[in-house]
């Protein structure tokens, strides 16, 4: 089942078909890496999730917030579109995917403190992309929600000062 999202990709709004095998592929790894995570470390907590995608042999490594490796998983599930790289696709569905599982309420566990994120790292353990920051009062998902706000604050304050 193909599912569509806007895209900026080269300044440019497109249609994207989300790769949807690749989506729940994520989510999946998440969720082992979060119950694997809840069984070998009963009594911790976690404040951070880093998953780093090897973007030569596809794996995608799920870290906790120790850097200790919770799951590997293959991902093998790419579209082959010419126009997005295996990173970008990967970006964009993982996005959707932390977006779906908080939805789901998987970030909601005793063990998990807040504030807390999920994000994307290189090979050296630096943070490249949040892909999703969790706060008792704040939810920062990603910058599409924003789109045009400085624009409808600024025509509000004009009004107001009026």
């Amino acid at each position: 089942m193909k599912q569509y999202y806007l895209c900026k990709h080269k300044g440019k709004l497109s249609m994207k078909a989300t790769n949807e095998q690749l989506i729940t592929a994520i989510e999946s790894a998440i969720s082992e890496g979060l119950s694997r995570f809840e069984t070998q470390h009963s009594v911790e907590t976690l404040s951070d999730l880093y998953l780093y995608f090897d973007e030569e042999n596809l794996d995608l490594i799920v870290h906790d917030d120790v850097e200790n490796q919770l799951i590997s998983v293959e991902l093998d599930y790419f579209n082959g579109s010419s126009e997005l790289s295996h990173e970008e696709e990967f970006l964009e569905a993982a996005k959707i995917a932390t977006e779906r599982l908080n939805k789901a309420g998987l970030f909601d566990k005793d063990y998990i403190l807040k504030p807390f994120s999920v994000s994307l790292v290189d090979s050296d353990f630096i943070v490249s992309e949040e892909l999703i920051f969790i706060d008792d009062e704040t939810l920062k998902l990603n910058d599409g929600l924003l789109a045009g706000l400085d624009k409808e604050l600024n025509d509000f304050l004009k009004e107001l000062m009026k």
